[in-house]
């Protein structure tokens, strides 16, 4: 008689137990988004290989596939854990990572099972993701991302990362009530002085909510005869916007001018936070007080030396000499050394124009300045990205007020208008932020193109794979395209894009057909040692692999043939320079915008 070769129980220590085989081999498969494989395997004996063929994406968004071999234990489980040596981005980033585990049972058949897991695509780019003005790192994920080097915004007093206490001292006196320009009542729709001020006030936090650091937020009211002082605490952050405007919101005018008890208050209140932050006082002001000066001088000399305190006159008519008097900074912001109120006091100014007041009030001059920007490094990973080397310029947004959401406002305009016209009020999502910003695109280009006071880092990014937007900004800035047909802004200053082999078989080495908006005749079109096969050292018959031809809808093309020959590769669509029609390989070399190597 013959005896069948099998199992035929179910326990993997005795796999070769004579018989008919009764159990059928089996593996299962699961993987979370840690990166953690797990998987159980039945009809297999102990420490048998289990391989892995794990397939994700590298942090530039390119696909790479990785095998990994583990054994079974004595219960016929298995595990792995991906980690940063494999080259696959996992987890949180919201890479898609597949995975196939093979296998072979007692009776020598094959198994197998897969699984994959989908982490939800992260829109990036907002104030939540830890984005400042310096020089950040930014990497997106395998979904359609929105990432921005800096969040932009307006100049202001603050240090990125310091933190700080501010107190807002407001005059909230009848005389609040008049026009900014005379000494009449305001009448609506005319804003009167304490109008502007609330306004200036909001648009003031929107930047503070901009801030990479803790900002606790004061502000103290005053008017009265001498003893009528309002305050109220938060600290500045999304969740308690919508009610320290309400407080903004609330103020009305009426009563004298009374400041001191108020320097007091702050003073008081300063002393009780000992938290290392660095203090900072607003005083604003409309009118000359009906307290004396020498008790005015007492009351703010404690307040003087623990806190800087800028001084804002909130209307025309009032006694410059009694606003600056209550100042204590030069016309750099810093501290002097010893306030005295006769001698030694800072600088402060008064203001007809609501707008030159708001922002004297953030930034300390009469123009709003866009804050400085850092270089940064911007990977959009796979996707259709829309990816920002700077901060986004919302200038172009309308519809807003203007008091609250100045020129270079940024980032907060952006969510605010969409809150105005798309969400009933309601914070946007991210796909909702991503979907307008995609759709308007060419608007933040052309922003950017308007304005010479834009301020822009010298940046490097990776498009990755995908359809990707990707608008540099000003300064000199380095793209690489990646494997999609990118459309290309790369704004003022001396750019270059890049091209390196990213498929060695492929006519344009792996990359796409990208579009380039805004060429410059002092940017850079830059390829790889490799990119070109057989080109001489000196260049003489580079017209074999790149050719510049004039398309019919007023662009320039510029074609590559890797090999130079038309065997192996043919002349192929590289890059659509727009509007740059006579745009010729000549005016290229002639310019030294071609660099290989």
């Amino acid at each position: 008689s013959i005896a069948a070769q099998g199992n035929n129980d179910n326990d993997p220590s005795t796999p070769e137990d004579t018989g008919l085989d009764l159990v059928a081999g089996s593996i299962t498969v699961d993987i979370v988004e840690t990166g953690m494989i797990t998987g159980t395997t039945t009809d297999v004996a102990p420490n048998s290989n289990v391989v892995l063929t794990i397939t994700g994406f590298d942090e530039n968004g390119e696909e790479i596939e990785i095998e990994r071999t583990v054994q079974t234990d004595s219960s016929g489980n298995y595990q792995y854990q991906i980690i940063p040596a494999d080259g696959i981005a996992t987890g949180t980033d919201g890479s898609t990572v597949w995975v196939v585990a093979n296998s072979t049972d007692n009776n020598r058949n094959n198994i197998n099972a897969q699984d994959s897991e989908a982490v939800d695509p992260v829109i990036k780019g907002d104030t939540s993701t830890g984005i400042t003005n310096g020089d950040n790192s930014v990497t997106g994920t395998s979904g359609d991302d929105l990432l921005t080097g800096d969040i932009g915004g307006l100049k202001t007093n603050f240090i990125a990362g310091n933190n700080y206490n501010i107190s807002i001292i407001l005059d909230v006196s009848g005389s609040m009530g008049r026009n900014l320009y005379d000494e009449s009542t305001a009448v609506p729709p005319a804003l009167s002085r304490l109008d502007i001020a609330k306004a200036g006030l909001k648009a003031f936090v929107e930047q503070m909510l901009q801030h990479d650091g803790t900002i606790i937020f004061r502000l103290t009211t005053f008017s009265g005869s001498g003893n009528t002082i309002g305050y109220t605490e938060f600290e500045v952050n999304q969740s308690n916007k919508a009610t320290i405007f309400a407080q903004i919101d609330g103020l009305v005018a009426g009563g004298g001018t009374y400041p001191g008890d108020a320097f007091t208050n702050a003073n008081t209140w300063f002393t009780s936070k000992q938290n290392g932050y660095e203090n900072q006082t607003y005083y604003l002001t409309d009118g000359d007080p009906n307290e004396s000066l020498a008790s005015m001088d007492t009351k703010f000399q404690p307040l003087a030396a623990q806190s800087k305190v800028f001084a804002v006159g909130v209307s025309n008519a009032v006694n410059i000499a009694n606003v600056e008097r209550y100042d204590n900074t030069d016309v750099n912001g810093n501290k002097v050394d010893t306030w005295n109120g006769v001698s030694n006091h800072g600088t402060a100014q008064k203001f007809t124009e609501a707008d030159k007041l708001i922002a004297y009030l953030i930034g300390g001059s009469e123009n709003f300045i866009p804050a400085d920007v850092g270089a940064d490094t911007v990977k959009g990973g796979a996707g259709d990205d829309v990816l920002f080397g700077d901060a986004m310029n919302t200038d172009w947004i309308t519809g807003l007020d203007p008091l609250q959401y100045p020129q270079y406002s940024g980032y907060s305009k952006l969510i605010a208008h969409l809150k105005a016209t798309e969400t009933g009020g309601a914070e946007p999502t991210q796909q909702q932020i991503y979907d307008f910003v995609k759709a308007n695109y060419r608007d933040f280009i052309a922003a950017d193109a308007a304005d010479p006071a834009t301020k822009g880092g010298n940046d490097t990014i990776y498009g990755g794979s995908g359809d990707d937007i990707i608008i540099a900004g000003a300064g000199n800035d380095i793209i690489y395209g990646g494997s999609g047909n990118d459309i290309i802004s790369t704004g003022r200053g001396d750019d270059t894009i890049m091209y390196d082999v990213l498929n060695a078989a492929d006519a344009k080495g792996g990359n796409g057909t990208d579009t380039w908006v805004d060429y410059e005749a002092n940017d850079k079109i830059e390829f790889a040692a490799d990119f070109f096969d057989g080109l001489l050292a000196d260049k003489s018959n580079i017209g074999d692999y790149i050719t510049v031809v004039t398309d019919g809808n007023g662009n320039a093309v510029i074609q590559v043939d890797r090999d130079g020959s038309a065997v192996t590769h043919t002349m192929s669509d590289l890059l659509i320079v727009e509007n740059q029609a006579g745009l010729s390989l000549q005016d290229l070399i002639d310019n030294n915008q071609l660099v290989i190597g």
